[in-house]
């Protein structure tokens, strides 16, 4: 007890210092808002009163992170506008894109920083417009104290959260510089001015200067982001989906085109629906704005409906019942699109035969609609091989009964002692119907491979070895393409022949495997195939790659096809041609077309209707959505329900495209900050403890908690640190610039027109003997110290970080000894910083008491 009334007095003589009048915790003294009771509250008992007004601040973090949530989404829906643009190639081929009005490290650095900020900067404005434009402590080390939470603490978690041996690197790494120099420049610039340029005093030009620090940033980061300082350049033009800031390249799109395709029978669904599917799956894939994050992380707290689904890159469709009712409600019930039996030959209508085999057996395979009977005609057809001559014609009905799937047709093959080349003819499908089908209806029927050739081979030669063709195409979606090795002029005996892949412009590894080998053909077999992987890129833009197959070292008793001119070959090349799907381009393009129509609703972060944003408010939501929420869902719903409540009469988002809620949003963080000012104030005063310890303590803590869930969540699912770090510098950039640079102008305003008066002099009576005008006067003591030790804080912060890019290659994330020493240091350097700025203040307290 005796050190609480110690510390008290020592308070209260600081808090005194160049003033009169109670205290905000003494009869007669108060905030904008508080004590909600007035005096009757300032006689009771100082420990209920800290309880309280400690349960007060953190509810009051809790209501200011949802409104906060509120006017982010508004600021999504504003910045997530795009505009349609045309480019013509060099074919002469238009293209309508959708691109962002906003750019995005511009939407980064000021409407979503602002959110992100709103609250520190709103706090540093607040204390001054409603203290007759004198400075306060609470505003300046609350943003000082954010500053270095967001930098130390937060970064330690981003860097320890990443599962163990994976990592995260920077790709807008220009921005990054351009934000973390701007972060330390501003704590530079702080420190100037207080204690340097006018010690203590914040002169007119010197707030000007931190204010329109801020639009400098702001268009150097432009500059770097657009490439003007080199010829790297953040790619602005793609397929825009949902809110967010998502952005997806054509090769993107097309990987979610293919991926659907797969799933979903595609010629079941109408164009709309699958472009539906395709905006759904796009707007969980693609890249995820930091303010994005951050409303996730704020409603992950208080129980709140996710924005972010934790399979987010699963196509889940029942999670999506109004894709699946439009889903079958787009099934065509044409008796054309009905199921249908599909008919064709095996072997892909390729058959070879020995001139000493008695016969030679084709097979039919009948697949798709099995329940029902298909009667399926066919005949053979002369090629080089004569009917009667070299073999027996034929001709039939084959009936495939209900469940079967094969039907085999032997020809008979006639022998001769005559000397002569391989000779070929031919097994076709001239009818296929359903069984007792009635006249003028469809036939229920598709024949997939209407013809096979069967060759017939000389008994007497080892054989010769060729590609079954010289040349072959393949799509880049294809998982493998075959090519055909035959052996012709003979088939007698075991032989062989070996096989490999050779490079072209197309590479192995990126455009296919590679595969080498040797083919043995048994006595009398005819055809090996060669099966190759095909890396599936699903490329957008037209290609065409090459790679080559090569037949060499062929068995003793066999040789390689010869030349035209008779000559033998050494060597036997076939070109493997990959090509892009050309049919899934055009798709690609025209689903682009609806996107900008297509609602996603159920993907946005704002609402459209009050009734909505009611019904959310009165609603419990867990991680998943198709699970029961937790108990902390609960326990963070019910203890923010009022809140929610209240602040579900602000207007939808989607109104007047989000500006409505923007204003309305920033009126409410202003008035909830205020409240927060009160209690932390209020907190400081009844436990004797200086403004600046609380601010840079409990008020720079419950100010960027939602922040830490938004690093932390970002950190470990994007594929980059662009989001998780991005805003850390830029914030505390914007927190300087604006957070301070809008009160100090204003103050300095002001009192460059009031000049001294008698309160001012009281206030500041060494002041008053330097600047006989007066001026607006920010005391350098413990803010000026608080600065410096976070300057040099923070520098040893970037040098860090730095260096893990130079020497490991990434930022976040690696080798758990390395990430779990560096988060250890930024944590040492975080409660370095607290701890000297806490002993600073008290000992400024015992000085002013003595």
């Amino acid at each position: 007890e005796k050190f609480e009334r110690h510390l008290h007095a020592s308070a209260s003589a600081l808090l005194r210092m160049g003033g009169s009048g109670p205290l905000i915790c003494e009869p007669g003294g108060g905030g904008l808002f508080l004590p909600l009771f007035g005096d009757a509250e300032q006689h009771w008992d100082p420990k209920l009163r800290a309880a309280l007004y400690f349960a007060g601040l953190l509810w009051t973090f809790l209501g200011v992170a949802i409104v906060a949530d509120i006017f982010m989404a508004a600021i999504e829906q504003v910045t997530s506008k795009t505009r349609p643009i045309t480019v013509t190639n060099k074919e002469g081929t238009s293209k309508i894109y959708h691109v962002q009005v906003w750019n995005g490290t511009v939407a980064n650095l000021t409407l979503m920083a602002l959110g992100s900020s709103a609250p520190e900067i709103l706090l540093a404005v607040i204390e001054v417009t409603s203290h007759n434009f004198f400075s306060g402590d609470l505003g300046p080390s609350t943003i000082v104290g954010s500053a270095a939470y967001n930098l130390m603490g937060i970064l330690a978690v981003c860097i320890l959260v990443i599962p163990d041996g994976e990592t995260r690197s920077i790709e807008q790494y220009g921005v990054f510089l351009t934000t973390a120099s701007f972060s330390i420049l501003a704590y530079l610039w702080l420190a100037y001015i207080l204690l340097f340029s006018s010690p203590s005093i914040v002169e007119l030009w010197e707030g000007l200067v931190t204010f329109f620090a801020f639009p400098v940033l702001v268009g150097l980061a432009y500059a770097v982001d657009s490439g003007m300082f080199s010829r790297k350049a953040s790619n602005q033009r793609g397929f825009v989906i949902g809110l967010g800031g998502g952005r997806l390249d054509e090769h993107e799109m097309t990987k979610i085109v293919t991926d659907i395709k797969v799933r979903f029978p595609y010629e079941q669904i109408s164009k709309e629906v699958l472009a539906e599917l395709v905006a759904h799956e796009a707007s969980r894939r693609a890249p995820k704005s930091r303010m994005y994050w951050r409303i996730n992380g704020t409603r992950q707290i208080t129980g709140g409906k996710r924005v972010i689904q934790s399979d987010g890159n699963k196509l889940d469709e029942e999670a999506n019942p109004m894709v699946n009712k439009r889903l079958s409600s787009s099934i065509s019930v044409d008796e054309t699109k009905a199921p249908k039996s599909i008919i064709a030959f095996s072997s892909g209508g390729k058959y070879s035969v020995s001139e000493g085999d008695p016969f030679v057996t084709v097979t039919i395979l009948r697949s798709g609609e099995l329940n029902k009977a298909v009667l399926v005609s066919y005949k053979t057809h002369d090629g080089t091989a004569e009917a009667g001559r070299d073999y027996e014609e034929s001709s039939g009905t084959v009936r495939f009964e209900k469940g079967e799937v094969h039907k085999q047709i032997k020809v008979r093959i006639i022998d001769d002692d005559e000397p002569e080349t391989d000779e070929h003819f031919f097994v076709k499908i001239i009818g296929a119907e359903v069984a007792g089908r009635l006249v003028g209806k469809s036939s229920g029927v598709m024949v997939a491979l209407s013809q096979a050739t069967v060759t017939v081979y000389d008994n007497d030669l080892g054989g010769t070895f060729s590609f079954e063709t010289e040349k072959i195409s393949t799509k880049d979606t294809r998982a493998e393409v075959i090519l055909r090795v035959l052996r012709r002029e003979g088939n007698k005996g075991r032989v062989s022949v070996d096989y490999s892949t050779h490079d072209g412009i197309a590479l192995n590894g990126y455009d296919y495997q590679a595969v080498s080998g040797r083919l043995h053909f048994e006595d009398k077999e005819l055809v090996k195939e060669i099966k190759i992987q095909i890396v599936p890129t699903s490329a957008y833009d037209d290609k065409e790659e090459v790679f080559y197959v090569h037949l060499t070292n062929p068995s003793e008793n066999a040789t390689l096809e010869k030349t035209a001119t008779g000559q033998t070959q050494k060597k036997l090349i076939s070109t493997v041609v990959i090509i892009n799907d050309m049919e899934l381009k055009q798709e690609v393009d025209s689903i682009a077309n609806i996107l900008p129509s297509i609602n996603t609703d159920k993907l946005q972060v704002g609402t459209t209707l009050y009734y909505e944003q009611f019904t959310e408010a009165f609603t419990v939501r867990g991680e998943d959505p198709a699970a029961p929420p937790k108990f902390w869902d609960y326990v963070g719903h019910a203890a923010t329900f009022p809140w929610k409540v209240l602040f579900a009469v602000c207007p939808p988002t989607m109104m007047c495209d989000g500006l409505a809620s923007f204003i309305v949003a920033l009126m409410l963080i202003g008035v909830v900050t205020a409240m927060i000012g009160d209690l932390a104030g209020l907190l400081g005063c009844v436990m004797g403890m200086p403004d600046a310890v609380t601010a840079i303590t409990l008020v720079a803590l419950g100010t960027s908690l939602p922040d830490t869930f938004a690093s932390l969540a970002s950190a470990k699912a994007e594929p980059t640190a662009d989001s998780s770090l991005g805003n850390v510098t830029g914030s505390n950039s914007v927190n300087v610039f604006l957070g301070l640079g809008m009160p100090w102008t204003l103050g300095a305003l002001y009192w460059g027109k009031m000049g001294m008066t008698a309160e001012w002099a009281e206030r500041y009576p060494d002041l008053a003997i330097l600047y006989p005008n007066g001026g607006f006067a920010v005391p350098a003591g413990d803010l000026g110290y608080s600065v410096t030790v976070f300057t040099v804080c923070a520098m040893t912060v970037l040098v860090i970080m730095t260096l893990r890019r130079k020497i490991l290659g990434y930022e976040l994330g690696g080798h758990t000894v390395t990430k779990r020493l560096t988060a250890l240091t930024f944590i040492g350097l975080w409660l370095t910083y607290i701890g000297l700025s806490v002993m600073k203040s008290l000992d400024s307290v015992s000085e002013s008491r003595r």
